[in-house]
């Protein structure tokens, strides 16, 4: 499958994946870069703020494996294609919010396009990347969230001093829709494309439906599952409430917050890189599969839990540096993680086992984000939330890893049932 593409399109294709979770994750910490603006326009609390967020959260843990479902069937092209430019008009419309419950509404709408990213380009990865080096593809596409996350705040601080924070809406949610318009030029250019979008070339007598509902029987999707519901909260809490922290507990305002907020997301970037590297590197030399994915994900559980120090440290260099720190070795694990999707199932099945680990996360971050809501309102201080989530690291690494058995493909026959021909087919 890998020769539809040749190299220096593949490397393209790879650029435009990357480009999706970029803009998917500038337009996801719009609100959060306009936190302390909208909760002094709006006078919201922790707990309305934090179910702002959940109202994004919930929909996207419902549309994660939805998406999936649905790029399976639709293929990659047409599938990401509409869950660009859903979640696009989606951002643009929440400049006509008027409230926490419109906002809420706008943030629902948003999530259920932005379901779409995350399994596209795990199965894109999967059809067209050779298999040494879909860790680093899986890095470079997935460094989107970290490369947005950076990008976001300059931005949208910038686009607000000039536009007002409802032209930050606007432009960011614009920006899908040019991508959406070069994806499909890319598209027409690569016509055989077309032919395996779906990924249903794996050697079977006949195109495979999955039966959905049986991939859960499989421990692997559960290990999926669990890792991400215990260790993404931790990303989502930097992601949602690294802005307010800054603002609340170290007195900055907006423009200093887009002076140093996107430094973590920078490092995270790195890590993104890094961990494939490192990952080809091991295997080349003579590492299994099985004993690369685990020894970075113990390094990513043993040393993230360091970001607790940030509630203590009494200088913002110190608190950014802990950040840093623990979102470097966070990222790690999480490039890890996601790969295991490809490493365990076949390209027919990667984006609905993504979007069912996907969902994992987002439940996870659901209740995590009003834990955090709600411990603010009652203590006022960050440090018990910061200590809860030192905790999580570990504890996905101790039980994901007793699912996940030895790192290998499974067998989907139980899973799969053969489309019959169509009548008259010989």
């Amino acid at each position: 499958m890998n020769a539809v593409l040749s190299k220096r399109s593949l490397v393209i294709l790879v650029a435009l994946l990357l480009g999706s979770t970029t803009i998917n994750y500038i337009d996801r910490q719009v609100l959060s870069v306009l936190a302390p603006v909208l909760r002094d326009e709006f006078r919201l609390t922790n707990s309305q703020y934090a179910a702002i967020l959940n109202a994004f959260m919930i929909t996207y843990a419902v549309a994660l494996p939805a998406a999936g479902w649905v790029i399976d069937r639709l293929g990659v092209g047409r599938g990401l294609s509409l869950a660009v430019t859903w979640w696009s008009i989606a951002g643009m419309l929440t400049a006509l919010s008027r409230g926490p419950v419109s906002m809420g509404v706008f943030r629902s709408l948003l999530a259920m396009g932005e379901g779409g990213a995350w399994p596209s380009f795990a199965k894109a990865v999967s059809i067209w990347v050779p298999a040494a080096y879909r860790t680093l593809a899986i890095g470079v596409c997935n460094s989107g969230s970290s490369l947005g996350a950076m990008i976001a705040p300059p931005l949208v601080v910038f686009i607000t001093h000039h536009s007002g924070w409802r032209g930050a809406f606007v432009i960011t949610g614009a920006m899908g829709l040019a991508w959406v318009l070069v994806f499909q030029i890319f598209r027409f250019l690569h016509p055989a494309m077309r032919a395996t979008e779906k990924g249903q070339t794996d050697g079977l007598p006949a195109t495979p439906r999955l039966k959905w509902l049986a991939l859960i029987r499989y421990r692997q999707a559960w290990a999926i599952f669990v890792c991400r519901f215990f260790a993404d909260p931790i990303w989502y809490f930097y992601i949602f409430w690294i802005p307010e922290f800054l603002t609340r507990e170290r007195g900055l305002n907006l423009t200093a917050i887009a002076a140093v907020a996107w430094i973590p997301f920078l490092v995270s970037d790195i890590s993104n890189f890094t961990t494939g590297l490192i990952a080809l590197r091991l295997e080349r030399a003579g590492w299994s599969v099985n004993r690369t994915r685990k020894a970075l994900m113990l390094a990513g559980a043993l040393v993230s839990p360091i970001g607790v120090a940030a509630a203590y440290s009494t200088s913002l260099f110190w608190t950014m540096t802990f950040i840093c720190v623990a979102i470097f070795f966070w990222m790690a694990w999480s490039v890890t993680v996601q790969t295991l999707v490809t490493d365990y199932f076949p390209a027919h099945a990667v984006a609905s086992v993504y979007g069912f680990g996907g969902t994992g996360s987002t439940v996870g971050s659901v209740i995590s984000t009003w834990l955090v809501g709600r411990t603010l309102d009652l203590t006022h201080s960050y440090t018990p939330v910061l200590a809860a989530l030192g905790l999580l690291m570990p504890m996905a690494f101790l039980i994901g890893t007793r699912l996940m058995g030895a790192v290998k493909q499974v067998d989907l026959r139980a899973a799969e049932a053969p489309i019959p021909p169509a009548a008259g087919a010989s």
